[in-house]
């Protein structure tokens, strides 16, 4: 029988998603206004919607002051 695997050891798919988030993370803080703008309006077209550039924010955080 193999010994159970360790808890600290991850698949490579997890190790791979992770690597994605991150690189994905990075491209979206390189971005520009614009830049932004025109990804929300590709991630809400077609919709009847208004378009909205999501910021997320962690709950308790301090309000952006602008």
């Amino acid at each position: 029988m193999e010994p159970p695997p360790m808890a600290n050891e991850q698949s490579p798919a997890v190790e791979s998603l992770r690597e994605e988030q991150k690189s994905q993370r990075k491209d979206e803080r390189d971005l520009t206004a614009d830049q932004k703008l025109e990804k929300a309006l590709k991630d809400t077209f077609p919709a009847s919607d208004p378009l909205a550039e999501q910021v997320p924010i962690k709950p308790g955080a301090a309000e952006e002051k602008t």
